[in-house]
């Protein structure tokens, strides 16, 4: 929701960005490199929950400044600058250390809008409604990375979803109790609607799938509000090695029935139509290859604002509708494509149909994973000898 605040006495003006929509399952976090000009230029959505942060200059923007607010990288630094620079010349009568201060970093500022080297541009967000353009959508950006992480207790205090756990406390609401159906092995307990914040159910199921492994399917219920959601986690470990399978389609009616168990640590790419889904994305799913295009379409309307509706160029709307109609095309049998499933965490599996025999069409391939893939998976950090001694 785009709004806009003018005054003909006095000449005042103001506009604000709002999201229509409640908050996101997880907070969000952009790191974008910046390394020419042309960075500059993309456009940025900062909801009033959002902060931004240059390390290279140890630059931060609160939340409480260009709050709910749109404009490009360029113009949230510019008008950085600009309120700083306010009212210099009275600074520098009273406090004129100050005043100096702020003329080196601003100068330090316009140094950087040069772009002579590359700096971080980093945008984070606990609602998950904040945005940075990817200029190459659907394709995978180089540049920006997207993190999605679950909310801290902080996050949720700023959100005011504490504030709505506890009034459900003070109300003495029934909450839901842990409860273990033996005969159907579902585990119902507590968990927290992620659209109202409010108290749901989540029923819980270990699943084994036939020659891969076991996997714990989620689902969340809210009585409040209606939000229904579902997610997959793996039941084992993180593989020894990343894995990487590719699904050749032959048959439109075989292939989209295919189960397709895709981890929340796994990437989807179709190259045929310059598709790219990084991992976070979707979350953990477990469905058909045809339930997985529709979800990758429904994806790509919803996080690339700048590339279709009102605010998308000619040029971008059509190009991301092209690829729209391609998979759409997909899911009506009248096109065949490569699929790419490529998870650093090995998690990730499409059913083989013609098991226990080789299925021609399906190939997966074990990878040793970068150190990149590491740090992101938490490994790195891992300490699996003498930890007793630290927590002693």
């Amino acid at each position: 929701i785009v709004s806009s605040f003018s005054c003909e006495h006095c000449n005042n003006f103001n506009s604000s960005v709002q999201p229509a929509s409640t908050h996101a399952a997880k907070g969000v976090r952009y790191t974008l490199t910046a390394s020419n000009i042309t960075d500059l230029n993309r456009q940025v959505i900062k909801s009033e929950f959002a902060t931004i942060t240059v390390p290279e200059i140890d630059l931060e923007i609160p939340r409480e400044a260009q709050k709910g607010s749109s404009s490009t990288v360029e113009g949230f630094l510019t008008k950085t600058r600009d309120g700083l620079l306010d009212k210099q010349p009275e600074r520098r009568e009273v406090c004129p250390d100050i005043a100096e201060q702020i003329d080196k970093f601003c100068s330090r500022l316009d140094n950087l809008l040069l772009v002579e080297t590359p700096f971080t541009f980093i945008l984070e967000d606990p609602t998950g409604n904040s945005f940075v353009e990817n200029p190459n959508a659907p394709e995978a950006d180089p540049f920006l990375k997207t993190e999605h992480y679950i909310r801290s207790k902080d996050d949720e205090d700023l959100l005011g979803i504490t504030e709505i756990k506890e009034a459900q406390d003070d109300e003495g609401e029934e909450k839901p109790q842990v409860v273990q159906n033996e005969e159907s092995e579902v585990i119902t307990f507590e968990a927290m609607c992620n659209a109202c914040g409010k108290e749901a159910v989540c029923n819980m199921k270990e699943v084994q799938i036939p020659f891969f492994k076991k996997i714990l399917l989620m689902a969340n219920i809210c009585d409040h509000c209606g939000y229904k959601d579902s997610e997959v986690k793996s039941a084992g470990g993180i593989a020894e090695k990343g894995q990487r399978i590719k699904l050749k389609m032959t048959d439109s009616d075989m292939d989209l029935d295919r189960d397709i168990l895709k981890s929340e640590t796994a990437s989807v790419n179709i190259l045929e139509l310059g598709v790219q889904l990084t991992s976070g994305a979707l979350g953990g799913r477990f469905t058909t290859i045809e339930g997985l295009l529709n979800q990758v379409k429904d994806q790509l309307e919803s996080v690339n604002p700048f590339s279709l509706g009102d605010s998308a160029t000619r040029s971008s709307a059509s190009k991301m509708s092209e690829v729209i109609q391609g998979i759409q095309d997909i899911i009506d049998h009248k096109k065949l494509v490569e699929l790419i499933v490529e998870d650093p965490a090995g998690n990730s599996y499409i059913q083989n149909v013609y098991a226990p025999d080789e299925d021609p069409n399906l190939t997966v391939e074990f990878y040793e994973r970068t150190e990149e893939d590491n740090d992101e998976l938490g490994i790195t950090d891992m300490k699996t000898e003498g930890y007793e001694e630290d927590a002693s």
